[in-house]
């Protein structure tokens, strides 16, 4: 491996005193900012802050006095130093219209992707040049401790992009665009009005009619609104406009951005921004007080401290004491079959195959190399020149023998298809589904339901797989989905997709397809993920009604159970989650056999907690209550993707693609943990072998912060055990890039979401017969 030499993407500002002087009164309601602004904000910069309020003059002799003069410690008020950067830096940027204030955004003026597009790509319609992809800059000054007790502010730099439609309604609608469910935004804004205005029911004689709305508006003169800038509404419009076109222009589009956000155009951007910067400060913070953009922070280890390490590769298990082992998870399950072998159930499970009729050839064909195995010949040439065959495939045991079952038996269920080309598909699937059901007195251990690639494109409410899967899972039954695309692979890419079905079926019936490797000090380790779905289904309504979503694993990885709590509004979220999170933490203490005295250790992982609930807070108090007997070490940590930091190895060189294109240039190692602050971490779970292609962007790390309620402690242990989590999908057999904890709390959500369209839909069973199951993968 190569020496790490890693870089952040930000700069420190480097303050000419150790004190400065500001203004401060007590204001212990932070509402009450809104008027002191209104009346003041003119003259003066405020923060609010823990119960009082700064302000720095904007002008030098303010005519509106407020509080009182005081000297401030700079490095105990960083806080207050970050926010006053944030509103200069519009200042510095004064011919970029912001995007957005805090944190400061603004659009590249030079360039603009779309253009550079129809330079490349022949023949495209005139209206293609209304539709633009500008470099979106994110500036934003943050904390930063890369050792402890050298806390410091660093300006941060994110490049992404940002998806505009210039083109009026009237101009998309008669290119053949289908607007209805599209968003409309305002052209302009005024003073406290909101952009965005409502999703379009038809457009007709330049009156926009909306089927939602805020505030009630029933529709909207053409010329005030545009679509909403979302890469969603731009595929779905360039997907109508181009047709077969569109997918040359994808890819010409997707190798424009490419250019802008892989490693080396990253750092370019950087250094360029970095060269601005420089010649624009100092910066005029306080009186007494200035602010210089300084060097690049970059992550250096001493041997006083290492601020910066590189976690030991994720080994994944397939027994229970440890010994059958293996760096990948199909090579593993294939030498030793998978980790619940010898405890797994249903030796001879049955599953329930539900297909369009018209297919019936193509999936008992698929069928049986899924049961028995794939063989490919493969040429073979000694050194004597003698010409050999030898049977070869990914996938050459089958279902049965790999993953130790006995005669798995398939049921074939044909969906009358021909005779019922008339009904709505899901009436179909689900009439079909509601037939076979009813007359089965055992239920099956699993169903696959094949669906019309067409069919997947459908709406939730008359999409038949989710109609297929609500009724299945009611009657307790996990579901897989499978496409007739799937179906009809050819044999070198069917290998690949069997690998991945095949693990994610085995676990939707209760199996345990792998674990990782987990040295356990402690009587009882569990690692807990706390998630949401918010089920209002629209951006306009009140958003009040929310499921919790709980999600069980042993420090092993091993999967013990899911939880969903009854649905609430905002306001009864805290005590639900309460008695969710107590009734679980008692079964598992239950189950576990904890007796007094022992040391168990609570780890939670949670995505993005709600606004203004304490989820960390309502943990602890779980936590204290059930564990009163019990010596527990208990860690919250927040784990996301969305935050302002970027990672850059500038010793890492990428691997080789082609001859003259390499992937993952500047992309840290797999496994590289950077700490950010006293308790915040940097993971990178993407390096460069798990990169696709040299086109891909620079990986963005994992942010994981612990709560400072915790009393579990050690972020190294921690953010390894996170590491080890992203490896623990079963999805599929490449390591997931959030922990499972987060990972499958999202995939709970997302269906939940979509299921509730479907009419009849009850999650009940999820938390009876399906609580082991990993029915969402």
């Amino acid at each position: 491996m190569s020496k790490l030499d890693i870089h952040l993407n930000g700069f420190k500002v480097e303050l000419s005193a150790p004190t400065f002087k500001a203004y401060v009164q007590n204001l212990p309601n932070s509402q009450q900012l809104k008027s002191f602004i209104e009346l003041l904000g003119d003259e003066w910069f405020f923060h609010w802050r823990k119960g009082k309020l700064y302000g720095i003059p904007k002008v030098t002799n303010p005519q509106k006095p407020f509080g009182q003069m005081e000297d401030f410690i700079c490095n105990e008020h960083l806080q207050f130093l970050s926010s006053r950067i944030n509103y200069l830096l519009p200042l510095i940027f004064s011919s970029y219209s912001p995007l957005k204030h805090k944190p400061f955004t603004f659009l590249a003026q030079k360039k603009e992707l779309i253009s550079e597009v129809i330079s490349t790509v022949n023949n495209l319609p005139d209206i293609i040049s209304s539709f633009k992809v500008f470099p979106k800059y994110i500036l934003e000054p943050k904390i930063f401790e890369i050792q402890n007790g050298e806390s410091g502010i660093g300006l941060f730099l994110r490049l992404k992009t940002d998806w505009q439609i210039q083109a009026s309604l009237s101009t998309l609608q008669n290119e053949g665009v289908e607007l209805r469910d599209l968003y409309v935004v305002r052209r302009q804004c005024t003073r406290g009005q909101r952009r965005l205005v409502g999703r379009i029911d038809r457009l007709s004689e330049k009156i926009v009619y909306l089927s939602e709305s805020f505030d009630k508006i029933d529709s909207i003169d053409e010329e005030e609104v545009w679509l909403e800038r979302s890469k969603a509404s731009f595929s779905s419009c360039l997907k109508a406009i181009l047709g077969y076109k569109y997918k040359n222009f994808e890819s010409a589009l997707n190798n424009e951005q490419s250019n802008l956000l892989i490693g080396p155009a990253v750092e370019t951007t950087i250094t360029t921004m970095h060269k601005f910067l420089a010649s624009n400060s100092p910066l005029d913070l306080a009186p007494g007080l200035q602010g210089k953009i300084g060097e690049r922070i970059e992550a250096i280890n001493t041997k006083e401290y290492q601020s910066v390490i590189t976690a030991s590769s994720v080994e994944y298990c397939f027994d229970a004491a440890r010994t059958k082992r293996s760096p990948y998870a199909w090579v593993g399950i294939d030498q030793y079959g998978p980790f619940s072998r010898q405890t797994f159930s249903k030796k001879t499970p049955e599953i329930i195959v539900f297909f369009p009729d018209t297919a019936q050839g193509s999936v008992e064909n698929f069928l049986v190399t899924l049961r028995d195995g794939i063989s490919i010949p493969k040429q073979k040439v000694d050194k004597y020149g003698k010409v050999e065959w030898q049977e070869t495939s990914q996938y050459i045991g089958g279902f049965a023998k790999i993953f130790g079952l006995v005669n798995p038996k398939f049921t074939l269920q044909p969906i009358p298809w021909l005779k019922n080309t008339h009904n709505p598909p899901a009436t179909v699937y689900r009439e079909t589904i509601e037939r076979t059901l009813a007359s089965r007195e055992i239920m099956a251990d699993a169903a696959m339901v094949v669906l019309l690639d067409n069919h997947t494109r459908l709406r939730d409410s008359e999409n038949p797989y989710l109609h297929s899967k609500s009724l299945l899972l009611m009657a307790g039954i996990p579901v897989q989905e499978v496409r007739l695309a799937t179906i009809n692979q050819l044999k070198n890419d069917r290998q690949y997709t069997l690998q991945n079905l095949t693990v994610a079926l085995y676990a939707k019936m209760n199996g345990v397809p792998w674990t990782v490797d987990h040295d356990l000090t402690i009587h009882d380790e569990l690692v807990i993920g706390v998630g949401s779905c918010e089920l209002s289904g629209s951006r306009f309504t009140e958003k009040q009604r929310f499921v919790g979503i709980t999600t069980v694993f042993r420090g092993d990885g091993n999967y013990l159970l899911g939880n969903l709590s009854k649905d609430c509004t905002y306001d009864e979220y805290p005590n639900v989650l309460r008695t969710s999170t107590l009734s679980i933490l008692q079964e598992i203490k239950n189950r576990n056999g904890w007796q007094p005295d022992d040391t168990v250790r609570l780890v939670f992982h949670a995505a993005r907690p709600l606004k203004d609930v304490d989820v960390a807070d309502i943990i602890a108090e779980c936590v204290a209550e059930v564990g009163s007997e019990q010596n527990v070490e208990f860690a919250f940590l927040t784990i996301s993707h969305d935050h302002q930091f970027t990672m850059l190895d500038k010793s890492q060189q990428g691997l080789k693609v082609k001859e003259g294109e390499r992937k993952g240039i500047y992309a840290p190692e797999r496994g590289t943990i950077l700490q950010i602050g006293r308790y915040s971490r940097l993971l990178s779970t993407n390096g460069p072998i798990l990169i696709k292609r040299s086109s891909t962007p620079l990986p963005t790390p994992l942010l994981i912060n612990l709560h400072p309620q915790s009393t579990y402690r050690d972020l190294t242990y921690l953010s390894e055990q996170v590491l080890k989590f992203t490896s623990l999908s079963w999805k599929s057999l490449l390591p997931a890039s959030d922990p499972v904890t987060i990972y499958y709390s999202e995939l709970i959500a997302g269906l939940l979401a979509r299921l509730k369209n479907v009419r009849g839909w009850s999650p009940a069973m999820l938390n009876i017969k399906l609580r082991a199951s990993k029915w969402f993968l």
